[in-house]
């Protein structure tokens, strides 16, 4: 509020000339036009009070408008890079954090992360609170005396420019690396690499160890949704394409079924599905350690049973491949004048519950049909005479093969149906978060 003083010199408005009464007469004026309005602040004031050469002073009390703070009501939301459900994923935010709200469009509202950056969540999953707190970023973490110090490294990893899947990889981390922690960002860890500067690798792929006086603690969420996708034979590739062929196999070291499964990962992170896309290369494993091509499940298994023990938060479990050499029209679609590789769903009987795995690939099949028919080529059940004969799937209920296509497609047909996947997988998902 402004508040208008006359100067204690009363005398001097009567002792004003000409100019001087003029310019007096001015500062008032804007004074009372401001005062009207709302609109003055302190540097109208003293440019007001200055034309009257302090005949009318004025005191401006700073009054700030209360702001708006955003609070995740789960554990695990996603911060995007603009207002829309496509956009990039820059981290995930949980309860415990309080960010200032910047602006709102829509169903959206953008926060403040930290002094450079900003993004967008979803205003569903937010509480919105006034007063009491700072703009600052809260990290998602619980303190405490016992807290790790280091992370280790279970597997070969990527590890990251920022806190996402989609950021650049600037190094691998081998098994047995352990790094200090700096801090944690959602479920990345900020780790020292000494003279190499710092990077983010993901929590669900590294154990923590060490103990110090600052830290953070692992929180695992428990909402079991994201997704974990993986290749028990990940250099399955394509006949226009591959390099090694010899005997049956059409395999090929760079272009093979993983880039398939990348680009699921991104799909559904584009769409707000939780994914992490495992770059685990099964094949070397098996010729380190002297492993026939049968032992491929087993140490499949090892590597999802590793990911589901560091991450609580993995719900779903899709093993990417591609079908054999068979005719490539029966592994082909046409739908609204683009070519896919048809999927199929492959359950193992061999499975004690395999009941439940059977239930969960025959619906997102019924959805596949509904939107792109004849996509997919239907649930293949499989028992030990046909195959391995679980795949994995007794580690979940939400665990399944899928077959993108054959060996007579190409890459670029897989990825099209990664994203038509991806895009009826992510209406799965809402589908049961609202249920």
């Amino acid at each position: 509020m402004l508040v208008e003083k006359p100067d204690e010199s009363s005398s001097y408005f009567f002792n004003m000339k000409g100019a001087d009464l003029l310019r007096y007469a001015i500062g008032s004026a804007v004074i009372s036009a401001c005062l009207l309005l709302g609109t003055t602040g302190p540097s109208i004031a003293q440019a007001a009070s200055s034309q009257s050469k302090s005949g009318a002073a004025v005191k401006t009390a700073d009054v700030k408008a209360s702001k708006t703070y955003a609070q995740s009501t789960v554990d695990r939301l996603n911060v995007r890079t603009s207002p829309k459900l496509t956009a990039s994923v820059i981290q995930m935010i949980g309860k415990s954090g309080s960010y200032e709200v910047l602006d709102k469009q829509g169903e959206w509202l953008k926060i403040q992360l930290s002094d450079k950056q900003t993004g967008w969540v979803f205003a569903d999953y937010i509480k919105q609170t006034t007063g009491g707190t700072t703009g600052n970023v809260i990290p998602a973490v619980v303190k405490t005396s016992n807290e790790p110090a280091v992370v280790k490294i279970t597997d070969v990893t990527n590890l990251r420019k920022g806190p996402s899947t989609e950021d650049e990889i600037v190094g691998k981390a081998q098994p047995g690396e352990t790094y200090p922690i700096l801090a944690k960002v959602g479920d990345w860890y900020r780790i020292s690499r000494g003279t190499k500067g710092t990077a983010y690798v993901a929590a669900w792929v590294v154990s923590t160890g060490g103990t110090g006086t600052s830290g953070t603690k692992t929180v695992t969420a428990t909402s079991g949704r994201q997704v974990y996708i993986y290749h028990t034979h990940n250099r399955e590739s394509w006949k226009n394409v591959a390099t090694q062929t010899k005997g049956s196999s059409i395999d090929d070291p760079k272009v093979n079924i993983t880039l398939v499964g990348d680009r699921l990962g991104t799909a559904l992170q584009k769409r707000g599905v939780s994914a992490f896309t495992a770059d685990d290369d099964i094949t070397e494993r098996l010729a380190e350690k002297n492993l026939s091509f049968s032992q491929s499940y087993t140490e499949s298994r090892k590597i999802v049973q590793t990911a589901m023990k560091e991450n609580a938060s993995l719900g779903y479990f899709f093993d990417i491949h591609r079908d054999g050499d068979v005719p490539r029209k029966q592994t082909t679609v046409t739908v609204g004048g683009k070519t896919y590789a048809r999927i199929l769903f492959v359950i193992g009987m061999g499975n004690g519950d395999y009941k439940a795995n059977q239930r969960f690939a025959e619906a997102l099949h019924e959805r596949l049909e509904k939107k792109y028919p004849g996509l997919s080529r239907g649930v293949l059940m499989k028992d030990k005479a046909h195959g391995d004969g679980e795949y994995n799937q007794s580690l979940s209920p939400n665990s399944m093969l899928l077959e993108f296509g054959g060996a007579n497609n190409t890459l670029q047909e897989a990825l099209n149906t990664a994203d038509a996947f991806a895009d009826i997988f992510a209406a799965y998902v809402g589908a049961m978060r609202l249920s």
